[in-house]
């Protein structure tokens, strides 16, 4: 009766308040705002996974407005010392804490469902279909919004008990907000960036890793088991910390015994949780993973491990029941006892079997070197699919895409390739990184793969309970999205991406446009659109085999606007056609190719005298490059599309730029023409 009377007291407080009610009319006013300002973008933008974000600049701005008010409402209360003047002071005192949480749970708990509404209403309305992207988000505002701000009374009570009514308290809550808010990740950015998910140092911040990416195509929100635990983490030491301030206002020797027999038992729970939180978190959205992933390929000596591909595949049988992968490969021909495979250097192998008897093997990178005793028709590859910045395998979701080794592939490279470059004059480098992969037009091997969870994509026909088929190399997708059919080609698309039904009609026809446009400069890999697309925004890269087409927007414009032109062409150009020649050289033709066939579309585009990937190489080289477009920009549109056929079709590595630039020269001529 008497916690009850406690509650009803406590909420009536929080009504009174103006300091409360204002930080949460200050919270939705702040959101609204923003939100407002986000749809005011005169770019029609396709990020709708990534709008929550704004919840960590919020969160943290009306955190400190909760932690002080229960820091007035218990230090005033404290320093009567009501609670000394009853026998059960103590318990009383804890029943005031609890029913003070309890107010504060119930409010954060509408406040948490309003914002849902906002966003679900938002979401409604811009036409994202009903899935479990809602789902996911309403996690996301739980893991990210509800429990901070939850907890932001526990820092209030804590100052209040360790300083009372002294002056220095308000520094101190300074302190803490800035160090356990939501946007500490980013206020010690330096730190934190070298921070992975998976360790220990990972629990000083419950905020989001990175708050401008908090949503991945087909993999989702950014939450998981993990963020769960580590909030349990901070609720047991914020919990246990009181329970420590309290036991000098202990009155009797039962109610002191009985305090020190919970704080024995908090520190197992916490460590419990925390290694669970650990063990758990996912490291996909982790800024570190990447800085490592990249730094890991910077560092590779390339080739150092010599390949032996003297071996055919007629086919693979790949078994995928939840993170363990068994793939068995059999060989047309093997002609040597030392193979090399290409797999991806994340994933550990287990073992390796040959006529079911394991053999020894080594590693460098992606490269596994396996040591047959034997020639053999078959091996079998056992290894785990792990959560990285390149694959992420989150909440069992994942995006295995045909142009990573997510399954031993016949390659001699490692599946990243760097290219090391110094801006010239100065001493920044930039250091671009490609997918050394490469579809074959003659490749084809015939793939039955098995899996275990629901499958949302997949290149093979699906065959009963397994799909299977010929292919060049397999796609899966197992995670959040949608699918449609338009005309003959079955599409997959993200969970944020509004009313595609509407919209695929104007996409389709201009990516067949594009490729058209392709080959009219050079012959491609592919002759038509693939029948199977997948679209995705962030995180995944972008390919194109014979029968199926993944298209990353690489940026945030709505893929059915006229900003998508020059990004079609481009992404054509790159997915379409064989690489030839320098790094440099080639991306300068991709640039010109692209600019031309805007051009000749008529679309807007800002002209530009070279890329800026040649700000690497020196003054004169630099000078030759804009001589070159200096000629082509004199040139008709045929000439044009002449000169760059044929440059593409002579370009080797070879090539220099006054070669170039003699071809451009040449390409004004009639004889040259015809």
């Amino acid at each position: 009766m008497r916690w009850k009377r406690l509650f009803i007291f406590y909420i009536k407080q929080i009504f009174k308040s103006k300091l409360y009610i204002g930080a949460s009319v200050l919270f939705f006013i702040l959101l609204i705002s923003r939100l407002i300002l986000f749809f005011s973008d005169p770019y029609d933008m396709e990020d709708y996974g990534q709008l929550p974000h704004e919840i960590a600049m919020l969160v943290q701005m009306v955190s400190i407005f909760y932690i002080v008010f229960f820091y007035l409402l218990h230090s005033k209360e404290l320093l009567y010392g009501v609670q000394s003047f009853f026998v059960d002071g103590y318990r009383i005192m804890m029943e005031k804490m609890s029913a003070m949480f309890a107010v504060h749970f119930l409010c954060q708990g509408v406040m948490a469902v309003v914002a849902y509404s906002i966003f679900s209403v938002i979401y409604f309305v811009v036409g994202i279909e009903p899935s479990g992207f809602y789902l996911s988000l309403f996690r996301f505002l739980m893991v990210y919004m509800f429990a901070p701000l939850l907890l932001s009374m526990m820092y209030g009570l804590i100052v209040a008990m360790l300083l009372g009514t002294k002056k220095s308290s308000f520094f101190v809550i300074l302190v803490v907000w800035i160090a356990t808010g939501s946007m500490n990740t980013e206020l010690f950015i330096d730190f934190f960036k070298m921070v992975h998910a998976n360790e220990w140092k990972s629990l000083l911040f419950i905020g989001m890793n990175t708050v401008q990416h908090v949503y991945n195509s087909y993999i989702g929100f950014d939450v998981h088991w993990g963020n769960e635990l580590k909030l349990i983490t901070w609720f047991l030491v914020l919990s246990g910390i009181i329970l420590i301030l309290s036991l000098r206002l202990t009155l009797t020797t039962r109610e002191r015994n009985l305090v020190i027999k919970v704080l024995l038992v908090l520190p197992f729970l916490t460590v419990a949780t925390a290694y669970g939180a650990v063990e758990l978190s996912t490291k996909a959205f982790s800024r570190a993973d990447n800085t490592t992933e990249i730094n890991y390929y910077r560092k590779m000596k390339m080739n150092e491990m010599e390949t032996d591909l003297r071996y055919d595949i007629e086919s693979y049988s790949i078994s995928l029941k939840e993170k363990q992968a068994t793939v068995q490969v059999k060989f047309s021909r093997m002609d040597t006892v030392e193979p090399t495979f290409q797999l991806y250097h994340a994933y550990p192998v287990k073992w390796i079997k040959a006529d079911h008897k394991r053999v020894k093997f080594e590693r460098q990178g992606d490269i596994l070197r396996v040591h047959l005793p034997a020639s053999t028709t078959s091996l079998t590859f056992h290894y785990e699919i792990v959560d990285t910045n390149f694959v992420p395998y989150t909440n069992g979701r994942t995006a295995l895409l045909a142009d990573k080794a997510w399954y031993p592939k016949k390659r001699a490279s490692q599946m990243y390739e760097i290219y090391e470059f110094k801006i010239y004059g100065t001493n920044e480098r930039i250091s671009p990184m490609e997918l050394t992969e490469r579809f074959l037009p003659e490749e084809s091997y015939f793939f039955t793969l098995e899996v275990d969870d629901e499958v949302l994509f997949c290149n093979l026909p699906r065959r009963g309970t397994v799909y299977s088929g010929k292919a060049q190399a397999v796609t899966l997708i197992k995670g959040q999205g949608n699918q449609l059919v338009y005309e003959d080609y079955h599409i997959t698309y993200p969970a944020d991406w509004p009313k595609m039904e509407e919209r695929i009609s104007t996409v389709v026809p201009q990516l067949e446009k594009a490729l058209h446009e392709v080959q009219q400069l050079a012959p491609t890999t592919v002759q038509s659109l693939p029948k199977a697309i997948v679209f995705s925004s962030f995180g995944l890269s972008s390919l194109m085999a014979n029968d199926h087409l993944v298209y990353n927007t690489q940026n945030s414009y709505a893929i059915d606007k006229y900003h998508m032109g020059q990004d079609f062409y481009e992404q054509m150009l790159r997915l379409s056609l064989q690489r030839k020649g320098s790094y440099i050289m080639y991306s300068e033709w991709i640039h010109m190719a692209t600019q031309f066939l805007m051009q000749k579309r008529g679309l807007p585009f800002i002209p530009t005298e070279r890329s800026f990937q040649s700000d690497v190489l020196p003054k004169a080289q630099q000078e030759l490059i804009e001589s070159v477009y200096h000629y082509f920009h004199q040139l008709s549109l045929e000439q044009q599309q002449q000169f760059l056929r044929k440059w593409y079709e002579e370009m080797d590595e070879t090539w220099t730029w006054n070669q170039v630039l003699e071809l451009v020269k040449g390409s004004g001529s009639i004889g040259y023409l015809h």
